[in-house]
């Protein structure tokens, strides 16, 4: 007879190679200071970016077209809206 215990099924571990996307962005960003990127700026990178897919492109365009239209004397200090969006997708990538 076997003495053997069943092994209780956990969660696989990753083997080697790629690595997951939530671990190879939290890698790269790794020496990113979230409080320091500029969102507009990053939007308007995209949307010059020719070799970006169109649908990234055309995306960035449509959020800096909501940007441009918003009043500037509603918020001064920016489209905070828009900044803690990118800081809240850029954390959950961790």
């Amino acid at each position: 007879m076997v003495d053997d215990q069943p092994v209780t099924p956990g969660k696989p571990k990753r083997k080697g190679g790629r690595p997951s996307r939530a671990s190879a962005s939290a890698k790269a960003l790794l020496g990113v200071d979230l409080t320091a990127v500029d969102p507009v700026g990053i939007l308007r990178a995209i949307a010059a970016d020719l070799s970006a897919p169109a649908s990234a492109r055309v995306a960035a365009c449509k959020a800096l077209l909501d940007v441009q239209d918003q009043d500037p004397a509603e918020n001064s200090g920016g489209d905070t809206r828009i900044n803690a969006r990118a800081v809240a997708m850029m954390r959950r990538a961790n």
